[in-house]
């Protein structure tokens, strides 16, 4: 299941993220330099984008330092930033003002700039298990795609998800807020592996799950092995533990998750190019079409929300298939303010 359609503002924050790796690499170019000036020119977002996520670097659960007191000779939050920022872009100022950031692009901020910290003092703070010796951004793009993580495991990113993947001394951690995600996760007891989400983590040492993630909303659906998945609000209390064949499912702002037996080959027939759905109501169908749709539906009221549909369709031809929605559903759909609003007849 692939997240909702995303905002243009999500699109500014995934490419202020690669900004934010790709200026601390050591093989950046003055080429490179140069069209991040061009970047910053093409719209005010981008610096302001950039600039929130450099200062918001150290807010995140998902890479929380495990020791309260760092080192004396870790770098300080305010250090990382003086030193990640890159020379002043000609002929603007920078925006000094408060930046409205959003909870999900506050996570994204986190991941981008603890990467951008990579390149100073970093082998002391690994060596204390609290800094990643491997941060990886890997951006999601118009189409399935698969790729592989430092550690050996394999993920298959759906369309517009974006992951981070940092690889700690005693741990790995992923952070995805907003997307889909199979992993097929190398086996390692010494360092478990966990997929941190807007406000809820799944754990594992070695194992075949899918992930989705969508405003607060998760769906954890597991294959092969063992996870438990937890909520952040209910820290300390027994997580959910599943099995394979099991579908875990917790609601936006809740505390404990539900259990259910699902099918896992059609839950993951995204992978094959397919959207299968079991006589669900379109409330729950729009969150998995919008993805990969060239104008993103919006539902009217809850009446229309409540009907359902079902069959096997082609992500590549879910345009079609919402076209014909009025000829096999009582509704209509109307293009409005860049959406497809469907309502009841």
């Amino acid at each position: 299941m692939p997240p909702s359609h995303p905002s243009d503002d999500d699109r500014v924050t995934e490419e202020a993220a690669d900004w934010c790796l790709r200026l601390q690499a050591e093989e950046v170019s003055d080429a490179d330099r140069a069209a991040f000036e061009r970047w910053c020119r093409e719209d005010p977002r981008h610096l302001e984008e950039f600039d929130a996520m450099r200062e918001l670097w150290g807010l995140s659960a998902g890479l929380r330092p495990r020791v309260t007191a760092p080192p004396a000779a870790m770098l300080t939050p305010a250090a990382v930033v003086a030193a990640a920022r890159p020379a002043p872009v000609r002929g603007r100022a920078a925006n000094t003002g408060a930046v409205r950031t959003p909870r999900r692009q506050r996570r994204w901020a986190l991941a981008a700039c603890v990467a951008a910290a990579l390149a100073v003092g970093w082998p002391v703070g690994w060596s204390f298990g609290v800094l990643p010796g491997t941060v990886d951004v890997f951006l999601g793009g118009d189409r399935h795609r698969v790729v592989g993580l430092p550690d050996g495991s394999t993920v298959d990113l759906n369309v517009r998800t974006t992951l981070f993947y940092a690889q700690f001394r005693d741990r790995r951690s992923v952070l995805m807020d907003h997307g889909e995600a199979y992993l097929a996760v190398a086996s390692d007891a010494a360092r478990p592996f966990t997929v941190f989400t807007a406000a809820h983590q799944v754990r594992v040492t070695g194992t075949k799950f899918n992930v989705w993630a969508n405003d607060g909303e998760l769906v954890v659906t597991l294959a092969e092995g063992a996870v438990t998945v937890s909520a952040a609000a209910a820290a300390g209390e027994e997580p959910l533990r599943l099995t394979p064949g099991q579908q875990g499912r917790f609601a936006r702002d809740s505390r404990f998750g539900s259990v259910a037996r699902v099918d896992p080959t059609r839950v993951l027939s995204w992978r094959d190019g397919k959207l299968v759905f079991d006589d669900i109501t379109l409330a729950d169908a729009v969150p998995l079409l919008n993805p990969y749709l060239s104008q993103p539906l919006r539902l009217a009221d809850r009446r229309v929300g409540a009907m359902r549909i079902g069959g096997v369709y082609d992500v590549a031809d879910l345009d079609r298939v919402v076209a014909s929605l009025p000829r096999v559903l009582p509704v209509t759909l109307v293009a409005k303010d860049g959406v497809l609003l469907l309502s009841a007849r």
